[in-house]
């Protein structure tokens, strides 16, 4: 009897034992299974010669002089948020300020708001090519036959609206956010010319150049009435200014702060088009994989700027300050002007 007590008080003692030894296990698996968190790069300030090991980027890895001009993009565009009474607080828990514009690649933890019209279709097909989805056959073909391409791959890119709102969170605070802008009356003309002017190409939207046509145009045809010609650049300008800017819209003739949300999402990178080929690589630099991927290149991006001031040429100047009402706050937060006018 003795004997079988002792045994089963030691067996007690060993499976007390085993049980603290358990509880102190588990205890450090849940410290070391939360990610500590810590502040999100919004500024380069904040990483320069301090490289935190939560991030794979290094501001170290660029040149002093664009990380500079990333700080002043960025404080610019934060500080107008603040006058506007914008959100600064990050918050994107309801998926609100969200789009189907903001694409994610957790190979390399980067977030990419790629507007229309703001070398969209390049950056679609370097994104493919950072998440593995294209092969280099096809990633050099993406250009020449981009619609089948476009349309084939499209479901290959994440968007991040489709996390969720904990998986938003951990990535807006732990990823690279970039976005891309463009003068914004430079980016309508290039909407035009590719939707509705119908020049080079059909005219792609039918129904949008049959409305404007019928509301806007002085002498509408009977092909433009029809939807099969382009219309005017003084009517398309009418017909986007009488929309209602609080209503969605085409993404190709959205304003940025609907598309990109700028001042709930506090990017770490502003690319711009007329840096934007140097803007991208010092991008691929931050990432690492500058060596590996080279972003596409376009030839009539050289003369876009000379192009798109043309076309407004044909716009009297109450139109266009009309006009210039809808992408006001698009052109202060990124520091665009009309002094060219």
């Amino acid at each position: 009897m003795r004997q079988n007590g002792a045994k089963q008080i030691g067996i007690a003692r060993q499976i007390f034992v085993l049980q603290g030894t358990l509880r102190t296990v588990l205890q450090r698996y849940a410290q070391s299974s939360v990610p500590t968190q810590r502040p999100s790069p919004r500024h380069p300030e904040l990483t320069i010669g301090k490289q935190n090991p939560f991030f794979h980027f290094s501001w170290s890895s660029v040149p002093d002089s664009w990380r500079e001009e990333m700080k002043r993009r960025v404080n610019h565009m934060e500080a107008t948020c603040q006058k506007t009474n914008r959100s600064l607080d990050g918050s994107t828990a309801n998926k609100g300020p969200l789009s189907h514009v903001m694409y994610v690649d957790d190979r390399h933890r980067l977030i990419l708001c790629a507007m229309p019209k703001v070398g969209c279709t390049s950056s679609k097909r370097l994104l493919y090519a950072l998440t593995g989805n294209i092969d280099k056959e096809n990633y050099f073909k993406f250009g020449d036959n981009r619609g089948g391409l476009v349309t084939s791959y499209r479901k290959y890119l994440p968007r991040l609206e489709h996390f969720s709102s904990f998986g938003v969170q951990f990535r807006l605070k732990r990823y690279l956010k970039v976005i891309l802008v463009r003068h914004p009356l430079e980016r309508l003309v290039s909407a035009y010319r590719d939707k509705v002017e119908g020049v080079t190409n059909d005219v792609v939207y039918p129904q949008t150049a049959k409305k404007i046509a019928k509301m806007f145009e002085v002498n509408p045809s009977p092909g433009m009435l029809a939807g099969k010609e382009g219309v005017s650049f003084p009517a398309f300008v009418k017909y986007i200014s009488s929309l209602d800017p609080k209503k969605d819209y085409d993404g190709h003739f959205e304003n940025y702060n609907r598309l990109c949300s700028p001042c709930e999402v506090h990017y770490d990178v502003i690319i711009r088009w007329e840096t934007l080929s140097r803007d991208v690589k010092m991008m691929l630099e931050l990432l690492g994989v500058a060596d590996i991927f080279e972003f596409p290149t376009s030839e009539g991006r050289q003369h876009s700027t000379e192009i798109w001031k043309k076309y407004f040429t044909s716009v009297n100047r109450t139109d266009i300050r009309k006009l210039w009402r809808h992408y006001d706050l698009d052109a202060r937060l990124f520091n665009y002007t009309l002094n060219w006018l």
